[in-house]
């Protein structure tokens, strides 16, 4: 019996790694003979950077960088050699995440990127990576990039002077002009790719400020001002940078992250579709019995390029039977089968958070749902 345990993470809960051992201790303890791939699978979201070094290889280091309001934190990067020598991976989370704040701090209007340009400098300058990889996921910004830029070295001119460090959402409106060359010098011509998760646009209803902008502390005022910033970003960017940055699918990516890095020259794929290339994930499908996925909470979203149901549909696409272990489910999700879901177990009745006390109990509940499998 070959069984594939490739699960994503239970947000602030477990890791996608926890989560496929201790599935695989209880398929090995029914099935002593089975022969289990252990795939930790990353979509581009919080969690990337752990399960794109545990495939690929490479080492995680530690860097000082300010983090979403400028104070100093550590921050985990990591350096693997696959797909190319000296490839540099950033999870956007580690210096810019909304997990760095307290609901009280959470403000857009004041959160920059600027730390997530940091980590990028350090691959580049103090292990001379000629690839970047930046996932884009749980970040508390709403700047468009723009603290990122000014990191790299980009030069921001305003309507008035602007601070040296930490351009934030507040400053979008007031940018007069940006000259990317210094930032472009500063990378070497590192190419650039950013990892997402669920494709959004910039701006509009679905877009990085109306969408996501609530969830990072922004009041309905707060969302407009800053809907209209990341327009006229749209446009500074757009000059400066000589390339068609409107109406770029990806580019609100963790608070319109996904225009910045589409302005240095990078591209936008599918953090899904870049771990399972790497790791060739649909040629070890092949002539297995079993797929088991995994992710915190399954809903509408999960349709849109999120690990679980890219894997299902992976499955499907080859003829194998694919099982999901969520912690909780959205109710009215009658497209599972169609995406390739044979079966979903559920943890929990709804959804749990990292505060919540239940959360001691996902081990036990997570084997006895892997038992029931089987």
């Amino acid at each position: 019996m070959k069984i594939i345990i490739a699960p994503d993470k239970y947000k602030g809960i477990s890791t996608s790694r926890e989560i496929a051992e201790i599935i695989g201790n209880q398929i090995q303890k029914k099935f002593p003979d089975a022969q289990l791939l252990i795939f930790p699978i990353a979509d581009g979201g919080e969690g990337t950077l752990s399960s794109v070094i545990y495939l690929l290889g490479g080492q995680t280091l530690t860097a000082t960088v300010n983090d979403p309001l400028m104070r100093p934190t550590q921050a985990q990067y990591g350096i693997a050699q696959l797909p190319q020598k000296g490839t540099g991976i950033v999870e956007m989370a580690q210096a810019s995440g909304l997990y760095h704040l307290s609901v009280a701090e959470r403000n857009p209007m004041e959160t920059s990127s600027y730390g997530t340009g940091e980590l990028l400098l350090e691959c580049v300058r103090k292990h001379g990576a000629r690839h970047l990889y930046v996932s884009l996921g749980g970040s508390a910004t709403n700047d468009g990039g723009l603290g990122m830029l000014q990191a790299l070295g980009a030069v921001v001119q305003g309507k008035n002077p602007f601070p040296p460090k930490g351009l934030a959402g507040k400053h979008l409106s007031s940018i007069t002009s940006i000259d990317l060359k210094p930032a472009l010098k500063n990378l070497k011509n590192a190419k650039i790719t950013g990892l997402v998760d669920v494709t959004v646009p910039l701006l509009g209803d679905h877009g990085a400020a109306r969408l996501f902008g609530p969830q990072k502390g922004a009041t309905p005022a707060m969302v407009e001002e800053l809907e209209r910033g990341l327009s006229h970003l749209e446009n500074v960017l757009s000059e400066a940078s000589g390339l068609p940055l409107k109406n770029q699918s990806g580019a609100g990516a963790a608070g319109g992250m996904g225009l910045g890095l589409l302005a240095l020259g990078g591209n936008l794929e599918s953090g899904f579709d870049f771990v399972a290339r790497t790791i060739g994930l649909e040629d070890q499908m092949r002539g297995c019995d079993m797929v088991i996925t995994a992710e915190g909470f399954l809903d509408k979203s999960s349709r849109e390029g999120k690990a679980p149901v890219s894997v299902a549909r992976l499955a499907k696409k080859i003829g194998v039977p694919c099982v999901a272990v969520v912690g909780a489910m959205a109710p009215g999700l009658d497209w599972l089968q169609e995406a390739g879901l044979t079966q979903v177990l559920t943890l929990f009745d709804g959804p749990i958070s990292k505060e919540d006390k239940r959360r001691l109990e996902v081990p036990q509940r997570l084997a006895e749902a892997a038992n029931k499998i089987f």
